[in-house]
């Protein structure tokens, strides 16, 4: 099997990644939109696949893409360079807890570890991908709210469940929930949120976004949100 994953304007090769391309990285990548946006932080950016996805529709933003993982930070580089927008990523093999950096970002963006407490993989790789105690995802929110400019925006995927642990570390560090898109994998079947968070007040929306109808088939509306990305017609 290709360990390759075909886009429409680039490739990612994840052979050996932590985590591979999913229906996570797709609707994140296709939701996340900041046209105002100069500089961005991709936090544990795996293969690269978010900054690229965004890099693609945000032609003047440049981005800072941050991963613990050596392996993936390797992977990452080379699907960049590999790209057409290779001159506006850096990829950074990096703590975000130990990064130091005089810039704040007008977006940062994350798949982060989305499992509070639960019993943790065998493969260390896989663990360090998926996991976080509460106490790590707070310390978490707190380190990207530092990091934040004044007029950014904050854009996570989570677990629908975490929601009330993840506003009170919002709250903890003056952070405000702007957006909230509730993701069904099938009609009814709750999956994910897409949180959209910031220093700013002035808004807030909650939306509905299906990925699959009943029979197991794309959603015409998750085609038409992918359809700029994906290599293969659905």
């Amino acid at each position: 099997m290709s360990t390759i994953f075909r886009f429409k304007q680039f490739a990612i090769n994840q052979e050996n990644a932590s985590l591979k391309v999913g229906t996570d990285a797709m609707v994140l990548g296709a939701f996340c939109s900041f046209p105002a946006a100069e500089y961005a932080l991709d936090v544990g950016t795996g293969t690269g696949v978010l900054s690229l996805m965004v890099a693609q529709t945000h032609p003047n933003l440049f981005i800072h893409a941050i991963d613990i993982d050596e392996q993936n930070c390797l992977l990452a580089k080379e699907n960049v360079q590999n790209s057409p927008f290779y001159n506006r990523i850096s990829v950074i093999h990096e703590d975000i807890f130990k990064f130091s950096t005089k810039n704040k970002y007008d977006l940062i963006f994350s798949n982060p570890p989305f499992h509070f407490n639960s019993l943790k993989s065998i493969e260390n790789r896989i663990s360090q991908a998926k996991h976080l105690s509460i106490e790590q995802f707070d310390g978490f929110i707190g380190r990207l709210s530092k990091l934040l400019s004044k007029k950014g925006k904050i854009i996570m995927i989570i677990r629908h469940e975490h929601l009330d642990d993840i506003s009170s570390c919002l709250n903890k560090h003056k952070l405000f929930l702007n957006e909230i898109i509730l993701i069904f994998g099938k009609p009814a079947s709750k999956k994910r949120l897409i949180i959209t968070c910031s220093n700013s007040t002035s808004s807030f929306e909650e939306k509905e976004f299906t990925i699959r109808d009943s029979f197991g088939r794309f959603s015409k509306e998750y085609i038409e949100k992918t359809k700029e990305f994906h290599f293969t017609k659905l």
